[in-house]
């Protein structure tokens, strides 16, 4: 290591810290604390990184926890006041295609969330899925708000509805954050369960009629599906923040970097 820069971080506290870009042939971090750091595109040509720690940070995971939290409170009584609201609706109702419109537009994205938490987010099935997922919940939050704003005017809810998608296709094409990608898993759970709690009332009012009892057992059996795919769902929110990235290493230079006895997880490098 004597022919590169002497770069001096053993045994310190580095989280949270940027390394970006930086040329730190030679470094040592032997013994230090990296979780958080950022070591996107930096030269690191025969590093020290003995004994490192690496791996989400205390911050890096409160952000993701509140992320989630934001997503699951906000969505979630959007998602619950839209159900309760089309709960009082019936088919002579001049919102009746509305509570049809929204219902399919749950099940839709619900069924989209439970496809994504299957195929993954690496197959091509899965980012369609997901792209369709975040478009959906966009629509729905936009609808809801917009409908609100003008006091139940159907075309400014509409207008809503396209609003909202367009943003969340904008935030899931353009915005690859994992803070992001994590929200919109979030948002897909909350509309997989919201499709599985209409598609169970549906049932239950279906089988307390006899003459429709039949539709009651074949919505019965739809809402046992969409319950698989909400926990499958959930279970994908987990995983996501199981595998997030603490410490970056995306397209560093780690020739003849020493890792020995290090603690790599949660980081991007492939060793």
């Amino acid at each position: 290591m004597s022919n590169y820069p002497q770069h001096n971080f053993a045994d310190r506290d580095l989280r949270n810290r940027s390394f970006q870009g930086q040329i730190l042939n030679g470094a040592d971090f032997s013994g230090a604390d990296i979780r958080g750091c950022n070591f996107s595109n930096a030269q690191l040509v025969g590093a020290n990184f003995e004994r490192v720690k690496t791996g989400l940070s205390r911050r890096q995971l409160i952000s993701i926890l509140l992320a989630i939290a934001i997503v699951f409170l906000g969505l979630g009584d959007v998602v619950g006041r839209v159900i309760f609201n089309a709960q009082g609706e019936v088919p002579s109702s001049r919102y009746w295609s509305f509570v049809i419109l929204l219902c399919t537009v749950l099940m839709v994205a619900g069924l989209a969330a439970g496809i994504t938490a299957i195929c993954g987010k690496t197959s091509a099935l899965g980012r369609v899925a997901i792209a369709v997922s975040s478009i959906l919940s966009g629509a729905i939050v936009g609808f809801f708000y917009l409908g609100v704003l003008s006091n139940n005017n159907p075309i400014a809810a509409l207008a809503g509805m396209l609003a909202g998608g367009s943003l969340m296709y904008f935030v899931n094409s353009q915005w690859h954050s994992q803070l992001a990608k994590i929200a919109i898993a979030a948002a897909a759970a909350i509309t997989a369960y919201g499709a599985t709690f209409v598609l169970s009332a549906t049932a239950s009012s279906f089988l307390s009629v006899e003459i429709i009892f039949p539709w009651g057992v074949v919505f019965t059996f739809l809402s046992l599906v969409y319950f698989w795919l909400a926990i499958l769902s959930f279970f994908h929110v987990v995983l996501q923040v199981q595998q997030a990235v603490g410490t970056s290493f995306k397209r560093a230079n780690l020739t003849d970097a020493i890792f020995t006895k290090a603690e790599l997880r949660n980081t991007d490098i492939d060793r």
